[in-house]
């Protein structure tokens, strides 16, 4: 700041000496003196403020500058009250220090008026003090919602649709918070476009309980992936419309033909690739990367077509390192041995369990092919 302001000085000065002397006069002394005034003005204005949140809450400098626009103060009382409340609340300081980095308004609050209510209300439905940091970190935003007027009525509206308080409190934790904020903007609005086109309550819940930010999307571009469900045939009494609805809110458009093109490049048909959707949504949802990746492996490596894919799509959301490379290569192993008389790997021998695959795959061809448990291993070991 002090350089700049030597800057601007010496700015200032150059200029009247360069004018010609019959223009230096009174006005020119009041505009000069003008000028230092406003320096002196910006250089004082909210320098405790910023000093405050770069030297005790490690605001970036720029961010700082930005948020004291707007959470001016003069004095530490305030913002170390706050702190401290969070502290003594089950927060640590860094994850106090965290959320006020994500919503610097929580700063200014009265601990006991604003902040201790919102508290109150998530332990009275039993929460846990863990709960609750892992809720307002997640979702800040709660700490400026009241809770008479926004944080009751969004429980409520939930209760009553999810069926139970229990369910309630578990879509809660599982989404860490979300549920509860922006009800009358978007989250009930966008229930209601469901609902208008037949999908059920019990549907709605679900995913309510599973994937509760699905219903976070605008309004506005909820409703047109709603109608573009519809419109490829989706049956809305079938929870994969509300998953594809899901899926298209994930993905901007230009997303979406990106990954398009990612298939296509392995030989699959457009057509092809929108039935695999309607079948499995999560298709389209995975990365290109990972489409790239997966894709490769299966058709230069394993020697698959790459319509093995559109058979089992579900292995798109499977772990390339952990789960789809060591599996696969171990069926490698046994059908160079004669072991397996299926001409691909079988879906349930990639998806299932840990305890399943080594019982009933790697250690029952023990004797033909020892050497497969220290193949897995290794290659799970190169994954981790």
């Amino acid at each position: 700041m002090s350089i700049s302001i030597c800057k601007t000085l010496h700015q200032i000065r150059s200029s009247i000496r360069n004018l010609p002397t019959h223009y230096i006069c009174f006005t020119q002394f009041q505009s000069f003196s003008s000028s230092l005034a406003s320096i002196d003005q910006t250089s004082n204005q909210h320098s405790f403020t910023v000093n405050y949140l770069v030297n005790s809450c490690g605001f970036p400098l720029e961010k700082a500058i930005t948020a004291s626009k707007y959470t001016n103060f003069e004095t530490p009382e305030k913002p170390d009250s706050v702190i401290a409340f969070l502290c003594n609340h089950g927060f640590t300081k860094i994850q106090a220090l965290n959320l006020i980095r994500k919503v610097p308004q929580v700063i200014l609050s009265n601990p006991e008026k604003t902040l201790f209510p919102k508290l109150e209300f998530f332990k009275s439905k039993g929460f846990s003090s863990t709960d609750v940091v892992k809720i307002l970190s997640t979702t800040p935003e709660l700490l400026k919602r009241s809770v008479e007027n926004q944080i009751i009525p969004s429980f409520e509206f939930f209760k009553n649709l999810i069926g139970s308080e229990e369910r309630t409190l578990s879509a809660i934790r599982r989404s860490a918070g979300p549920l509860l904020v922006d009800l009358e903007s978007r989250m009930a609005p966008n229930v209601d476009i469901l609902r208008e086109v037949g999908v059920p309550d019990a549907k709605i819940a679900f995913t309510l309980m599973n994937k509760s930010r699905t219903f976070t999307t605008s309004c506005e571009r909820f409703r047109q992936n709603v109608e573009e469900v519809k419109g490829m045939g989706f049956n809305p009494m079938r929870v994969t419309f509300v998953v594809a609805v899901q899926a298209l809110n994930s993905l901007s458009k230009p997303v979406w033909e990106k990954k398009i093109e990612v298939y296509k490049k392995w030989g699959l048909s457009e057509d092809e690739i929108l039935v695999t959707f309607g079948r499995y949504p999560w298709f389209m949802t995975v990365s290109e990367d990972k489409i790239t990746r997966i894709m490769d492996f299966l058709v230069n490596k394993m020697g698959f077509d790459s319509s093995f894919v559109l058979k089992m799509p579900e292995l798109l959301s499977l772990s390339f390192e952990k789960r789809i490379v060591p599996r696969c290569l171990v069926y490698q192993v046994l059908q160079a041995k004669g072991l397996v008389k299926k001409p691909n790997i079988s879906l349930r021998m990639l998806r299932s369990t840990e305890m399943w695959f080594l019982q009933e795959v790697v250690n029952l061809a023990k004797d033909e092919a020892p050497e497969l448990l220290k193949l897995y291993e290794e290659k799970l070991a190169l994954g981790r």
